[in-house]
């Protein structure tokens, strides 16, 4: 009889500081599947402590030394599960997923016991904005053995690590992690923390170049653009010179994203001047022959602000073409803003009168964000105007789109139909709003 894999414990393990807007939910989702709850607090001051000891957790203190590695491998020091799952206070696991994390954890153990040893779970995250709505997604290792040598390091922006240098080995799972931690309300509080820290560890390790990718993009989150820049151009310059990189492709992607998109945000009186250098460092970026479509993304941008729309839009339709190819588990900002590029790709077919193609990326976008209402105006005045289009069809057209057994969606396209003047059609959609109910005089 063949070895079966021992009984799986998980200890949830976090750090944490002044979080007692987050911690009820970010212990419970682990409430009835994790073995234990380990909570190691870093100097909170407020009623974080009372409501984890209230729930259970186990409490411990950790004296902070500007090293969150120091404080994470703390916690795991106090874990006895044989497995961790290490979230952050602002993170969690929808509810269906956290049931099946045990499940997913015992088929890992067992594949383990026939061959090669798995020492971590990847999962996805999505980062949500103020609003709860998804801006860019990416996969990271919070699930992982609790075995000897596995530890966090760096300073700031740890990441997981063997003694010896002995390759990490994970196996990628449909596991979600929900995180809220860069919603505007808090990532410039995190960019304005975690600078020191970081400029602390490049002049400590000023060949460490994953460092100073993360320099640059904590500048870029609290709003300083000039110093996202000059630390993304430290990195970039260097391997226009032809230099091996000490880099990961992750902070390597981002050097690139982060340094094309504050230039693209720049104000008008300084973005025309870097137009060569955003040229030459897109040329740098293909010679690396890596594929990342926010690079396309923001090169779109940033010639559409300086007044090349259809250059733009080329880079644009890159990006997309690229975003379909893409294989790779670094954090994306052009998947979840399909919406917008689909409407910046309207609008610049717009000035060139190509109503085509302002229907194809319209329609694209509506199908991303169906509440749009500028953009299902302009859709619904380009069906009105092309001669060939009946009312009869531009409502079928519609009803791809939209739910007209809904009368929500109903009564959103009826006065988006009304404010373009619309009248055959608006009257077709007000038979389908009474037939539902609606009080329409």
């Amino acid at each position: 009889m063949g070895k079966k894999a021992g009984q799986i414990k998980i200890s949830q393990c976090m750090i944490v500081k002044n979080e007692e807007q987050n911690i009820r939910r970010a212990l419970s989702w682990g409430k009835g599947i994790v073995y234990e709850q380990v909570v190691v607090d870093t100097g909170s001051t407020d009623n974080t402590v009372p409501i984890a000891e209230e729930m259970g957790a186990k409490v411990f203190h950790f004296e902070w030394c500007d090293d969150f590695s120091a404080a994470k491998n703390y916690a795991i020091e106090q874990a006895s599960g044989n497995w961790i799952a290490f979230l952050d206070a602002d993170e969690y696991f929808p509810e269906r997923d956290a049931h099946r994390i045990p499940g997913v954890i015992r088929k890992v153990e067992n594949a383990s016991l026939k061959g090669t040893r798995i020492h971590m779970l990847r999962s996805a995250m999505y980062h949500l904005n103020d609003d709860g709505e998804v801006f860019s997604s990416g996969q990271h290792d919070r699930i992982f053995r609790n075995m000897k040598g596995l530890r966090y390091k760096n300073r700031v922006h740890e990441g997981l690590s063997l003694a010896g240098g002995q390759a990490l080995r994970y196996v990628p799972t449909d596991l979600s992690i929900m995180h809220t931690g860069y919603s505007d309300s808090v990532r410039s509080e995190k960019g304005n923390r975690n600078i020191p820290l970081l400029r602390k560890s490049v002049e400590e390790d000023p060949e460490n170049y994953d460092l100073w990718s993360y320099l640059g993009e904590s500048y870029a989150g609290s709003d300083q653009a000039e110093e996202a820049i000059a630390s993304m151009e430290h990195v970039i310059e260097r391997i226009a010179e032809g230099k091996t990189l000490t880099i990961s492709e992750d902070r390597l992607f981002a050097a690139f994203a982060v340094w094309f998109s504050a230039v693209s945000f720049l104000p008008d009186e300084a973005i025309s001047s870097y137009e060569q250098q955003v040229r030459q460092y897109y040329d740098i970026f293909t010679e690396t022959g890596k594929l990342f479509p926010d690079v396309e993304f923001y090169m779109g941008r940033f010639l559409i602000r300086i007044g090349k729309q259809m250059e733009g839009a080329h880079f644009l339709e890159l990006a997309l073409e690229k975003l379909e190819q893409y294989k790779g588990s670094s954090s994306l900002k052009l998947s979840a803003r399909l919406d917008f590029v689909y409407n910046i790709l309207r609008l610049c077919y717009a000035e060139r009168g190509d109503a085509a193609k302002c229907v194809y990326y319209g329609t694209l976008s509506l199908r991303v964000n169906r509440y749009q209402e500028d953009t299902l105006a302009a859709l619904i005045s380009l069906l009105q105007g092309d001669p060939n289009t009946a009312a009869e069809q531009a409502y079928d057209f519609l009803a791809r789109l939209y739910r007209f057994d809904n009368l929500k969606d109903t009564l959103f396209v009826l006065k988006t139909a009304m404010k373009t003047g619309y009248a055959e059609l608006a009257g077709l959609l007000r038979q389908t709003a009474i037939a539902q109910g609606a009080d329409i005089r």
